[in-house]
């Protein structure tokens, strides 16, 4: 009989008829456990998996930070998107009221400038077909009280031409000294219908000298020059011939480097009256030098933030018949339209003395093309 010991082991299940199967089958499991000393609980069946919750938009989260106590201006608990987006809603909204008070201010100076044009001048002014559509005619007149302190004298008359269709800005002077036939004050410098005729005899005066119709007038009295010129912080232009030990009014003289110069206040005044030294054509040039400085200062960005406020004062010195909307308009188009050289025109004359006044006599054949070419597009 063999002794080897056998590799199973036989259990009989007690107090079942049918042989103990399923108790047998219980404890043969357990007996596997036990032999390979696995002991651990079963593993629990997997969680489903929780669905995701979205996140709240923006608004929500702002109505959530609102109900916690934060101001609506407040960049507590916004993103860096968020940040960004409501830094520029407030900076619009700051720049809307800053834009809106300036509106106002500058208004009642417009106003006050409306006022100071006689209803006789607005009576000579041409209508147009709309400042931003068709060329428009602006007369710009700068007075002087003259040395009896009386009425102005016309010291500087221009014509600017704004072209929306050709893109261009043009300039024809008219020397002050130019001899015309002022009605029943007979022949006169063009400068004393000014005094003689007030602001529409020298629209009237300009008009049959040139054939030109005016729609728009600017009167600038030099009085308050300097104000305005200071109110853009100056005006800088590059002046071609030097100007030295010239005589000025009130018994001094001036002078002027040639080249690059800034110009402010009184400085810039004496840059547009001067003309002892050389003649009415020469100071023609450098006025219309100095406003296409003024052009280039007004359309600068840094002085297009403070115009809601420097504006008012600018207006202050001088007379127009255009209200705060034209002004606008007029402002656009120096800032959207180019300036050139070759469009600044001087009209023609010879000077002559006559009875011992000097004048300017007008030269048709040259002044003629002068403005042909100024009305030309």
């Amino acid at each position: 009989m063999s002794t080897t010991k056998k590799p199973y082991r036989r259990f009989t299940a007690r107090g079942h008829k049918d042989g103990g199967m399923d108790a047998l089958r219980d404890l043969t499991e357990r007996e596997r456990g036990n032999v390979s000393g696995d002991s651990r609980e079963p593993a629990p069946p997997p969680r489903a998996p929780r669905a995701r919750v979205p996140e709240p938009d923006m608004r929500s989260r702002e109505r959530a930070l609102e109900r916690a106590g934060r101001s609506w201006w407040s960049f507590r608990g916004l993103g860096p998107g968020g940040i960004v987006l409501r830094g520029l809603v407030i900076l619009a909204g700051l720049f809307v009221v800053w834009m809106f008070v300036g509106f106002l201010v500058v208004r009642g100076s417009v106003a006050d400038s409306n006022g100071r044009i006689s209803d006789a001048a607005k009576a000579k002014l041409a209508s147009d077909g709309g400042m931003l559509g068709s060329p428009t005619n602006t007369l710009i007149v700068g007075g002087d009280a003259g040395g009896d302190g009386g009425r102005p004298r016309a010291d500087t008359i221009m014509i600017m031409r704004t072209d929306p269709d050709s893109g261009r800005i043009k300039f024809l002077s008219i020397p002050r000294d130019m001899r015309i036939q002022l009605g029943p004050y007979g022949d006169e410098k063009i400068a004393h219908s000014l005094r003689y005729a007030g602001q529409a005899g020298v629209i009237g005066a300009v008009r049959r000298l040139t054939g030109i119709p005016i729609n728009h007038v600017i009167f600038v009295r030099f009085t308050g020059f300097p104000k305005l010129v200071d109110s853009v912080g100056g005006v800088t232009v590059d002046n071609p011939t030097a100007i030295t030990n010239c005589p000025y009014p009130g018994g001094r003289t001036v002078s002027f480097a040639k080249g690059r110069i800034t110009l402010t206040g009184e400085r810039a005044l004496e840059f547009v009256r001067v003309r002892k030294c050389d003649d009415d054509f020469a100071r023609a040039r450098r006025q219309q030098l100095f406003l296409s400085g003024l052009k280039s200062k007004l359309v600068s960005p840094w002085t297009a933030w403070k115009a809601p406020w420097k504006g008012a004062a600018a207006v202050d010195a001088i007379s127009t018949d255009m209200g705060v909307g034209d002004l606008a308009k007029f402002g656009w188009l120096q800032w959207r339209l180019s300036q050139d050289p070759g469009d600044r025109y001087v009209l023609a004359g010879t000077p002559e003395y006559i009875g011992g006044t000097s004048y300017v006599i007008y030269d048709p054949t040259q002044g003629d093309e002068q403005i042909r070419r100024f009305l030309a597009s």
